[in-house]
Parts: C-alpha cells; sequence; structure tokens
C-alpha cells in the first residue's frame, strides 16, 4: 500500500493500550499534506534539520534479508486474484470485442459508487490483462472481468454472511447488460456460497494476523520536545510522511516504512513549529510497524529496539510493551518468533504483495 502510506500513517492508531484507535485530531487549522521536499524546507527554515549528534548507525540495513525477488516493471500484468476476490466473467455471445467508450457506460458513476469492483480487460494486442477503465489502457479488450474484493464485502464492519451481499451484483448486471450494444451472457467463476466460504477464512485470516509490533517510551512527566526531537533525528529516523518520523525502506519488498515514531499526546503526530516554539513536549513516544506487511519483522524489531533505548538514554523515561506493561525484551522476541512462523504455516510471507494487499 502505500498511496497506503500518507492517509494510512495519519490512521495509524493507538487503543487504551496503543493500538488500534484513532488519533486525535489536530488542534491546528494549518494542516496540510506536503511532499518530502516541502517537509524537509519546513525543517530546514526552522532549523532543526541538524542533529546534535550521529547515531544513525543503529539503522543497520545490512543487518535487514530480503527475498530475492525480481520484477520486470514491463511484463507486469494486472489481472484479477482468484483467492481474494470473487470474479464474474462478461462473455460476448458473437465474439465482438469489448470498447472502453461501450463498457464505461456501463459501469457508469451509479455502479462505482454502490458496486465496489475492478473491471479487468484482456488485451490481444498486449496480450495481457490491465485495468479495463484506466485511462492509459488499451481502447478494445476481447475478454471483460468483473471482480469483488470478497473481504470488503464481509468483514467485522459487515459481518453478517449474507447471500444478497453477492447476489445483487448478478441482478444489476443482468439489467445492465441488456442495454450494451452488444449480447452478453454472465459467467460465475463460482458461487456465490464458494466465495462466501472464502470469504469467512480471508477475514479469519485478517483478523488473526492484522497485528502491530508495538514500543512504547514512556516519560516520568513529560519528553521536552526539542530534545524527543533531537534524539529521533540523531538516530537516523527522517520527519515526514503524515507528521511523523520513520525508518523509510528503500527496497522493492514490503511497507514503505520499516517502522514509525507517533505519539498519544495531541494531535498524535509532530509539527516542527510547535516543536520549535515549545507547545509539542510529548508524554510518550511509540516506536510501531505492521507486522504482515514488514519487510523483516524479525530483524527490524531488533533495529527498532536499539532505537528505543538509544532514546531512553537520550531522554530517560520507561520502556514498555503495547500493553502499557515493563517491557520483556525475552518474551516479545520470542512472541514475535511464533507469531511469523503461524503466518508461514497459513501460507503468508510478512512482506510479500499478497501480504500488503490482504493487510
Amino acid at each position: 500500500m502505500t498511496i497506503y502510506i500518507i492517509l494510512g500513517l495519519l490512521a495509524l492508531s493507538v487503543t487504551a493500550y496503543f493500538i488500534f484507535s484513532q488519533k486525535p485530531k489536530s488542534a491546528l487549522d494549518n494542516y496540510f499534506i506536503s511532499t518530502q521536499s516541502q517537509s524537509n524546507d519546513r525543517v530546514k527554515n526552522l532549523n532543526l534539520e541538524n542533529p546534535s549528534e550521529d547515531a544513525s548507525y543503529i539503522l543497520d540495513t545490512n543487518k535487514l534479508s530480503f527475498p530475492d525477488i525480481v520484477r520486470e516493471i514491463e511484463d507486469i500484468e494486472y489481472k484479477a486474484d482468484p483467492e481474494r476476490e470473487w470474479v464474474i466473467n462478461l462473455i460476448s455471445t458473437d465474439g465482438a470485442l469489448f470498447k472502453k467508450e461501450d463498457f464505461n457506460k456501463m459501469f457508469d458513476y451509479d455502479w462505482r459508487s454502490k458496486y465496489s469492483s475492478t473491471i479487468y480487460g484482456f488485451s490481444k494486442d498486449e496480450n495481457g490483462w490491465a485495468y479495463a477503465n484506466a485511462g492509459e489502457s488499451p481502447y478494445v479488450f476481447s475478454k471483460l472481468q468483473i471482480t469483488v474484493d470478497i473481504k470488503d464485502v464481509f468483514n467485522e464492519e459487515n459481518p453478517k454472511y449474507e447471500t444478497q451481499k453477492l447476489k445483487r451484483y448478478i441482478d444489476e448486471l443482468e439489467k445492465r447488460i441488456k442495454k450494451y450494444p452488444t449480447k452478453l451472457r454472465i459467467e460465475q467463476t463460482e458461487t456465490i456460497e464458494s466465495a462466501i466460504s472464502k470469504a469467512k477464512k480471508l477475514v479469519q485470516l485478517n483478523q488473526e494476523f492484522n497485528l502491530d509490533a508495538i514500543i512504547v517510551l514512556q516519560a516520568d512527566k513529560q519528553f521536552k520536545g526539542l530534545e524527543m526531537w533531537d534524539a529521533l533525528q540523531s538516530v537516523g529516523l527522517k520527519w515526514g510522511d503524515g507528521d511523523l518520523f520513520h525508518w523509510r525502506n528503500d527496497k522493492d519488498y514490503g511497507h514503505d516504512q520499516h517502522f514509525s515514531v507517533w505519539t498519544t499526546t495531541e494531535p498524535g503526530y509532530f509539527f516542527p513549529e510547535e516543536i520549535k516554539d515549545g507547545n509539542m513536549n510529548p508524554q510518550n513516544l511509540v516506536f510501531g510497524f505492521s507486522i504482515p506487511r514488514s519487510a523483516d519483522p524479525k530483524n527490524i524489531f531488533d533495529i527498532m529496539l536499539n532505537s528505543v533505548k538509544y532514546c531512553q538514554n537520550r531522554l530517560g523515561g520507561q520502556i514498555l510493551d503495547q500493553n502499557m506493561k515493563p517491557f520483556n525484551e525475552e518474551k516479545e522476541k520470542q512472541e514475535l518468533l511464533e507469531f511469523l512462523k503461524r503466518m508461514e504455516q497459513k501460507g503468508l510471507q510478512a512482506g510479500s504483495d499478497k501480504a500488503l494487499i490482504m493487510f
């Protein structure tokens, strides 16, 4: 995900135990999402860009291990994923090609707003599948598919596994193909009952493995904002996306950030202007990352812990776990290893494309 990233980071959450609850909104009215270069300029203009010491050796990428995955960009094909999507084929009974001007009218705003789906088309000229209604996609296709992400249809917010949630897609398509210029028929690649059975497994996997690794550095009272800012910069973290600090991932594998740092002190993130003026003195620093999205959870966790220890030496405070209990290093590392083993047993590899899509 990324795009996933700026808005996702703003929604990074912490419950009473610092996980999964939405951060409070900022009291400032001038918040805006900026590019990294704009963020760098803000920091530079406030003379906050130079840390007092260099401890960036802590963020040692040589200690990380990534799968050897080669991606040929020119050969990328965008197509349905039967493991997580319910796939519906549209068949042209007379063999006519699907023209973009025709199927765009069929899948209009009303369809897009009421029937969440992705439309794929197969191009004979390019010998591959593509997003059919994307602006840069081919004009004609020989095959057309409508796919429904069943985890979006059946989830914690919509827990009832009712057949009507999928049947309504077929009912609506039946109405719309009657107005199509050429004769079409609908072909389901699996039954609604089969799709629902698959959804139950996906929802269960998401509930079981959608977990963050969290370490909290809790101040006795408050951290001085300027000292906190300097410590995080000294360790090599960069301020930017979502107004948080990050250890960025420059590899083409896993999440865009190895880990991030936020706080439960309002507004939940860091404005350099407020730090400079002495108005932002957080009560804690929360270091964390999504385990299933992580490129290398075990080693990143070790490095994140070393970063927390460095900040503790600089700032003081107590190191706590996600439940606000004293941090037990051996226990936390063992639980992480067991969690990753369970993921592998269920066919999930942390940081993989499959994991990035699911979590």
